[in-house]
């Protein structure tokens, strides 16, 4: 996921908050690429276009973000994307709440083509989730984990849902709904509640999730509230 903007980049320890314009217009900017490369260390090579761009009238008009792809072993792909849709007049021109859509290629650079003209998640359906990690299920079908951002779904605001599918499409939610809290318990005993777990990514061993990570922050939340931020690895008991 990347943006761009046209505008004055930000002095250096001043505030940016999402009201400010150049936030406006790199949020409508985002859009999903793709860098590859034969080692982790590089050379990168980093493709000069999205790999999924907006469309008009469409649930994903305003913006793609937030990519989930599952890669095939013949080399096609899944992936699961965040979306906005523009709403209200073109004079006052908004952006509607979060959702999720699907989309294929058949190969993991793309093309890419949305699967249906419907979110497969968002306020009108299941409810409003970001962040997906998206894998496919050693019982068959695939499986997901993403960001609750209301509490309705896992009776946790910005928790996260664990919820399954057998083509990727039509989605059930778990009977335990809650894949994580935001509470987390530390080696020393002690627990916190932290302002921001998000961004999941499972390490699968064998097929098996072995660690979680997550983009955590302290404080009560908000972007504007934290004094640290880190990635934590949460270690995955075996059942």
């Amino acid at each position: 996921m990347g943006s761009t903007h046209p505008l004055e980049d930000p002095e250096p320890d001043v505030p940016l908050l999402l009201s400010d314009p150049r936030c406006i217009v790199a949020r409508a900017n985002k859009r999903i690429g793709l860098a590859t490369s034969n080692s982790p260390y590089g050379p990168w090579t980093r493709s000069d276009q999205p790999i999924l761009e907006t469309k008009p009238g469409t649930f994903y008009s305003f913006l793609t973000s937030n990519p989930a792809p599952v890669i095939n072993d013949d080399g096609s792909a899944l992936m699961i994307f965040k979306s906005r849709r523009y709403i209200g007049l073109p004079s006052d021109p908004r952006h509607s709440g979060m959702m999720l859509g699907l989309a294929r290629a058949a190969h993991y650079s793309g093309p890419y083509e949305v699967v249906g003209d419907q979110p497969i998640f968002g306020p009108d359906r299941f409810g409003e989730v970001e962040d997906p990690f998206f894998w496919k299920s050693s019982y068959g079908g695939y499986e997901l984990i993403a960001k609750d951002m209301t509490g309705n779904l896992c009776g946790e605001r910005h928790a996260a849902i664990h919820a399954y599918s057998p083509d990727g499409e039509n989605w059930t939610l778990s009977t335990q709904a809650k894949s994580y809290t935001r509470i987390l318990n530390w080696d020393d005993g002690t627990t916190q509640t932290m302002g921001h777990l998000e961004r999941p990514f499972v390490y699968m061993e064998d097929g098996y999730p072995k660690y979680l990570f997550c983009a955590a922050a302290d404080g009560p939340g908000g972007f504007n509230n934290a004094t640290k931020t880190w990635i934590v690895a949460i270690p995955l008991l075996e059942n």
